[in-house]
């Protein structure tokens, strides 16, 4: 089968993404991507999914070949060696990316110089054009603003999959425990694009697990801990998850992280919180 190259981030794989991949199906589909965006490298806080994320929800859309590059052998690459490099190794019968794909040393190439050498080379150029959703253009950059501003229903109506994170269930301090609420700590990961910090209603999964709960996702005001941590308290459960593998997925943001008085008033938001959580 002949192939389709399609060529962009796919951070998140989001509508505009899927529209670009989509412009490859019925040839054998070639995605040409990063591991980790240009824009990402070296910085925190940028990814709407970790690779192994990305690498699954790319074949579960339906690509076959996923050409991961790699940015410190590309970087110095001018825009038509790096065009000449997939002509060579794919022989392409189309090549797919978005208006607005850059590539090539700084970032020189564009969807115009695409298309001229796509015609020198007979090869059909297929450029996409912006994707919008209640009148607003899809892109990562957006999404990582709703993201960051708690609209986290907004964000998962643009991606392939709703926006999770996954750790390692650690020991805490127990503080869970002496309030009554037995909760699973996890570390948010840093590489993740930044939620606001807050509560929020979340599903956690685990094995076969599937549960709803409630989570307070950021740096803990009440007890001052320095990096970004996740507290989920998990409905109707009283097991012992240390050592587990945790993916939390935030549905809903309910209130802002606040520093509480005393333990008994921090203990009363949580009751009204889990109440909030349930009557929906």
């Amino acid at each position: 089968m002949k192939n389709a190259i399609a060529l962009g981030s796919f951070d998140g794989l989001h509508s505009g993404h899927r529209a670009v991949l989509s412009e490859t199906f019925g040839y054998r589909s070639v995605a040409v991507t990063f591991r980790i965006p240009p824009k990402a490298v070296g910085q925190n806080g940028c990814l709407l999914m970790t690779p192994e994320d990305k690498e699954k929800a790319l074949k579960d859309f339906g690509v076959d070949k996923i050409e991961w590059m790699d940015f410190e052998t590309v970087r110095e690459q001018s825009p038509e060696e790096f065009l000449q490099r997939l002509l060579k190794k794919y022989q392409p019968v189309r090549i797919v990316c978005g208006y607005n794909y850059r590539f090539g040393k700084d970032a020189a190439g564009d969807a115009v110089l695409l298309a001229k050498f796509c015609a020198e080379h007979g090869v059909e150029a297929k450029i996409v054009g912006e994707i919008s959703a209640e009148g607003q253009s899809v892109s990562s950059t957006g999404i990582r603003a709703l993201l960051r501003e708690g609209k986290v229903e907004e964000a998962n109506r643009l991606l392939y999959r709703d926006f999770c994170f996954s750790g390692e269930v650690l020991h805490g301090d127990a503080r869970g425990r002496t309030l009554g609420f037995l909760t699973a700590n996890l570390v948010y990961p840093k590489e993740l694009a930044s939620l606001k910090n807050g509560v929020y209603a979340v599903k956690v999964c685990w094995e076969d697990e599937v549960q709803q709960g409630l989570a307070n996702i950021g740096f803990r005001p009440t007890f001052q801990t320095e990096s970004a941590f996740c507290e989920a308290y998990i409905f109707g459960f009283e097991g012992d998850l240390y050592g587990k593998e945790l993916t939390v997925y935030p549905e809903r943001f309910l209130r802002p992280e606040r520093q509480f008085s005393s333990v008994a008033e921090l203990r009363e938001a949580i009751s009204r919180d889990i109440a909030s959580v349930k009557d929906v």
